[in-house]
């Protein structure tokens, strides 16, 4: 039996792709979820197509705040366009539950903010994807918000709320502000900034994992665009931005050699990932 959330799905994607794109996405998903394997790239040629016509133009510019960003900047209307046009054939087969990245954000939160992971305070999963961390700490008891713009799943609606952008949530709302490699794809960060601020409490914190702008492998120190990358922010980002940091730094990804509890080791100032936590208040 076709749920609503199912149809929503299948209109999204005849809408955005027309019948043979969608055609394509439904082999796609069967052969996923039969086979374990994901053949048809049905909109790889238009998905490239939008990427040139949304990034060519795009080159990088650096601020004194600590980050490089696209310039000219892409509209939000023409980021949406490429997100919808990619999104399915890269989601098809996917496993929604927790990863080992999940388990090593929450072994750090539980280390240094251990008295927010509790019932009653408010966390939000900016950018939640397949729920990850959150279905952790719904555990842990606390209230759980999902910002998620695409039409993922909306599995286990009665653990969370969902919400397609952060701009919806009443202010001074939220105890804990997580981001798992989001913050690098909003369209202008001041303006996210400022939101982060209002929907937060006093005395709230922010988590944020993102590509590390001063890795050798990444676009900003090679003059080229990471797509579809808008931001590469270094450790001055953060240090500006919190006004009490609890921690700040480079990391290798701990979570690709399966260590949880270990991830300390894995520290280095120029390694692929930034891992930044602390508070904003003024």
């Amino acid at each position: 039996m076709i749920d609503k959330i199912m149809i929503d799905k299948i209109k999204f994607v005849l809408k955005e792709r027309g019948a043979r794109g969608l055609l394509a996405a439904g082999v796609n998903f069967y052969l996923a979820r039969l086979l374990g394997i994901n053949i048809i790239k049905a909109n790889s040629i238009a998905g490239n197509s939008t990427a040139r016509k949304v990034f060519s133009k795009c080159s990088l510019s650096y601020s004194e705040d600590g980050y490089y960003f696209l310039a000219p900047m892409p509209t939000v209307d023409d980021l949406n366009t490429y997100y919808s046009s990619l999104y399915w054939d890269t989601r098809a087969g996917k496993s929604y539950g927790v990863s080992i990245r999940d388990i090593v954000h929450f072994e750090i939160l539980k280390e240094f903010i251990s008295d927010i992971l509790v019932k009653g305070k408010v966390f939000m999963n900016f950018g939640a994807g397949h729920g990850g961390i959150s279905n952790l700490l719904w555990l842990e008891g606390m209230d759980i918000v999902n910002v998620e713009p695409s039409l993922l799943p909306q599995f286990y609606t009665e653990r969370w709320t969902t919400v397609e952008d952060i701009r919806k949530l009443k202010s001074n709302s939220v105890d804990l502000i997580y981001g798992s490699h989001s913050l690098e794809h909003v369209q202008d960060i001041d303006q996210f900034k400022a939101e982060v601020k209002r929907v937060l409490k006093p005395n709230g914190y922010v988590f944020w994992e993102v590509p590390n702008a001063e890795c050798p492998t990444n676009g900003a120190q090679r003059g080229r665009v990471d797509i579809p990358h808008t931001y590469y922010f270094e450790t001055t980002f953060f240090e500006k931005w919190f006004s009490k940091t609890l921690m700040c730094s480079g990391y290798e990804q701990s979570h690709c050699f399966d260590v949880i509890q270990d991830w300390k080791k894995f520290e280095d100032v120029k390694g692929p990932v930034i891992r930044a936590l602390g508070q904003i208040d003024d």
